[in-house]
């Protein structure tokens, strides 16, 4: 096959990669990929990503179909080249199985019976397990340990325990970032136990050897123990509607009602789709604001969403943050996230920041007058550095994972649970599925935070740079 103008248009953040390029994207719209769960909110945000990264044929595989057809119509209005079936997959040359540990046990028969290449991801409360079985030894060796960490008296796991709508859809993009690695046949697998901690932000491969003990203490989790507190009336400002700020909206939404604030001037394009999930075709041309909303509201009903269609500047940022609890970053140059960290200053509000180009992203939050703010460790930037946007090609699940684990950040700061990621950056290498952490410290010598600033209020930061705050890809 060959692909068309519109095609191309739409995968063009793909078609940029290298490890991509025309080829791959051919080969993903070929691909017939199988995904198991529990239902189907279980695996939505998973095949969210898929069909937006244009794997052909998806066969969805759930214990409860409820939503089913629901689901169906929106997959199929996001990408049309797309077939979303509920079906076996006894076709599909590739798997991926999502649930907590007890249901993935119970699925031994289904994966054995024929073995293909298999993404396991198992969460539990605030925690997640992800290995990637490419033979048939690994599978049985990673069941054979879950089966003994699992105990002769199996308590169940509840829906989403504690933090398990953040795990979960931390893990659905992960595992989105995997089966279409293995597609391509690109970087490198997860063949190690990767364990995350969304709690503490703590990422670990796990060596085979001591993979049964991670895993025992993953499934001996005491919900009570890593409960989220009440956070009905907590309100969150996402500054873009875009890559990173459409799963940390999806995240929240899911996670119960509040008040979301989602702030862009753009408008939905096509070639957003690969990776901007709130979005679809019938709503190109639509403010993203509006289109996020739409999709947003047919999640939640409960959930309050006030939409700001605006370029956030000195003269709007300050009053609009003032409302809210937890600001999100979700944009893609330079000046915004100036603008913000320095708003967030001046406001005392916590400031959860995150980016994501090709296949890399990172996240960090800033608490004022607690930790290094963003200026801190960009010594080089200022008011005037020239716009700078990341380079043009993404891997569409990355921003997921990124937004996905900004939802859990902010979660955190509204319900007082956790540790966040203060005073450290925590990198994403997507292509070999590697996390790492570096320690950050405050600079004497900031303008705005450092021991002798000379930035005192927010208008005197500046910013009356043209490119706003926004993410527009």
């Amino acid at each position: 096959m060959s692909l068309e103008q519109a095609q191309i248009n739409r995968y063009a953040r793909h078609v940029l990669l290298p490890e991509v390029g025309v080829a791959g994207q051919e080969k993903l719209l070929a691909a017939a990929v199988s995904i198991c769960g529990k239902d189907v909110q279980s695996v939505a945000a998973a095949i969210y990503y898929l069909a937006a990264a244009g794997i052909g044929q998806i066969d969805c595989q759930v214990d409860d179909a409820g939503g089913f057809g629901a689901l169906a119509a929106e997959i199929q209005d996001l990408n049309r080249d797309v077939c979303l079936t509920l079906a076996d997959g006894r076709h599909c040359a590739f798997r991926v199985i999502m649930g907590p540990p007890d249901y993935v046990a119970q699925k031994q028969a289904l994966l054995l019976t024929a073995f293909v290449p298999t993404v396991l991801s198992l969460y539990h409360c605030w925690q997640g397990v992800q290995l990637v079985a490419s033979e048939r030894g690994s599978l049985l060796g990673f069941l054979a340990k879950l089966q003994a960490a699992q105990g002769d008296e199996r308590a169940p796991y509840g829906k989403d325990e504690g933090g398990a709508v953040f795990s979960r859809c931390f893990l659905n993009a992960l595992s989105a970032v995997e089966v279409i690695k293995l597609v391509l046949g690109i970087g490198g697998p997860t063949t190690e136990f990767l364990h995350a901690d969304l709690l503490s932000m703590e990422f670990a491969k796990v060596k085979t050897e001591g993979g049964a003990a991670a895993l025992q203490a993953f499934c001996a989790l005491v919900p009570t123990d890593c409960q989220a507190g009440k956070s009905s009336g907590g309100k969150v400002l996402i500054v873009g509607a875009g890559g990173l700020g459409s799963p940390a909206a999806y995240a929240l939404a899911l996670s119960g009602g509040g008040t979301v604030g989602l702030a862009d001037y753009d408008t939905v394009e096509l070639s957003n789709l690969n990776r901007q999930i709130l979005h679809s075709e019938s709503r190109i041309g639509m403010a993203k604001v509006a289109s996020a909303a739409c999709f947003l509201k047919r999640l939640n009903p409960r959930m309050d969403v006030k939409q700001y269609a605006v370029r956030l500047d000195a003269k709007n940022a300050a009053e609009i943050i003032a409302g809210y609890d937890v600001v999100i970053a979700a944009v893609d140059n330079y000046p915004g996230r100036l603008l913000l960290n320095d708003a967030c200053f001046f406001a005392g509000k916590p400031l959860v920041e995150a980016g994501a180009t090709g296949f890399d992203g990172t996240i960090r939050t800033i608490l004022p007058r607690q930790g290094p703010c963003y200026r801190c460790s960009n010594a080089a930037l200022s008011d005037d550095t020239p716009l700078f946007r990341t380079a043009p090609g993404v891997f569409g699940p990355v921003p997921g994972v990124m937004g996905f684990l900004q939802a859990a950040e902010a979660m955190k700061l509204l319900t007082g649970v956790g540790d966040v990621a203060s005073e450290r950056m925590i990198f994403f290498d997507g292509l070999f599925s590697e996390f790492c952490t570096i320690k950050l410290a405050r600079n004497a010598a900031c303008p705005l935070c450092g021991a002798h600033p000379h930035l005192a209020d927010f208008q005197e930061s500046g910013f009356a740079h043209p490119g706003g705050a926004e993410e527009k890809e």
